[in-house]
């Protein structure tokens, strides 16, 4: 794809990704052909339950009262105490609603949190598999992403970290759960992360940050978050609503809706139940993955190498959406999301058995 005007780097980074809108493209066309309910579409990380009654009471309350005006640049005052009494919490740490800053999602966040902490040419580590748009978001503040690649089980390989580390490292972005994977780090594995910082920035002489990456933090199946703040001492934490309350923007209204709740935790057993179902019919069909944990994706292995052709086969064979694995770093598997009505994770069992069984001879 060329588009006149666009610089060489966007320009690149569309051709990069030129496959995953065919794939989208694809998806399209076959909606318009055959209709949205003979589509089987895994492919996007859409919240499908709804949020809290609480939250949609708030929001009617604080349409009702809001006043139109500015307030201040970090957040509505009361909004910020309210999300700092959450997290202290959670995390059982004193966080200030001074360090508390709302923001336009997490993805609003991470850009601030780079903008405030890199000067050009400064180095952020990404743990791959990862988020594709942690790469742009670093490269827009002239940082230099350097891609350092989970265990086998997608776990922080320790020693890989340690050999991307450099004088020039300033950041290091944790993403729990995970996306494209699941999976939910221990902290044992964070601790030991906090540790290789701290000696590196004693022999370095350089700050260098974590950046804890949790949209999903309210979407763990049995098993308990690690807390950044018992590993290691320089944390930005970074969060979102959007998986959980609804939305993904700090308007100000969001803010006085999030200021009126009692409790601003929310029930992931509408997401584990899909996540159980999802994994009896991946396990069922043969395919390779780790257990999703948290969040609502699923990291399956391609049974063929090229997951390219593989999600191709699937979207043109079967109407069957999922993305290739190269789009977040990891050639060689495919993500889809659970995030859709249970009806449909129910009625694609046989599809995923008969897709596999395209690839198993």
């Amino acid at each position: 794809m060329t588009v006149a005007g666009l610089s060489r780097e966007v320009t690149q980074n569309l051709e990069k990704g030129s496959w995953i809108r065919k794939l989208f493209d694809e998806g399209a066309r076959l909606k318009k052909e055959f209709g949205a309910d003979k589509v089987f579409d895994f492919s996007i990380g859409n919240p499908v339950a709804e949020p809290p009654e609480t939250f949609k009471k708030a929001l009617c309350e604080a349409a009702e009262t809001g006043r139109h005006g500015y307030i201040q640049n970090q957040g509505l005052p009361e909004a910020r105490e309210k999300v700092a009494r959450f997290l202290s919490e959670r995390f059982q740490t004193e966080i200030s609603p001074r360090h508390t800053v709302m923001t336009v999602g997490a993805g609003g966040a991470l850009n601030v949190a780079l903008k405030s902490i890199l000067n050009p040419e400064e180095e952020v580590i990404l743990l791959s598999p990862y988020f594709a748009e942690y790469k742009a978001y670093v490269e827009n503040y002239r940082g230099r992403p350097v891609i350092c690649p989970l265990t086998d089980s997608f776990e922080i390989d320790i020693e890989a970290v340690k050999g991307a580390i450099t004088p020039r490292t300033k950041g290091l972005i944790v993403n729990t759960p995970h996306n494209p994977t699941g999976t939910v780090l221990s902290q044992k594995n964070l601790n030991e992360l906090g540790a290789l910082l701290k000696e590196a920035e004693e022999r370095n002489g350089q700050s260098i940050f974590i950046l804890f990456d949790e949209p999903y933090s309210q979407l763990i199946y049995g098993e308990e978050q690690a807390n950044p703040f018992q590993a290691y001492h320089r944390v930005i934490l970074v969060s979102s609503f959007s998986k959980d309350l609804g939305f993904v923007n700090a308007p100000v209204m969001m803010q006085r809706a999030v200021a009126k709740m009692d409790d601003l935790s929310i029930d992931a057993e509408p997401y584990r139940k899909r996540r159980d179902l999802m994994v009896d019919i991946l396990t069922e069909a043969g395919f390779e993955f780790e257990m999703p944990k948290g969040g609502f994706f699923v990291f399956p292995k391609s049974p063929i190498e090229d997951e390219v052709a593989f999600c191709m086969h699937a979207a043109q064979k079967y109407k069957l959406l999922i993305v290739p694995g190269s789009g977040f770093g990891k050639s060689g598997y495919f993500r889809l999301s659970f995030s859709v009505p249970s009806e449909q994770i129910r009625q694609s069992r046989d599809i995923f058995k008969a897709l596999y069984q395209d690839f198993s001879s």
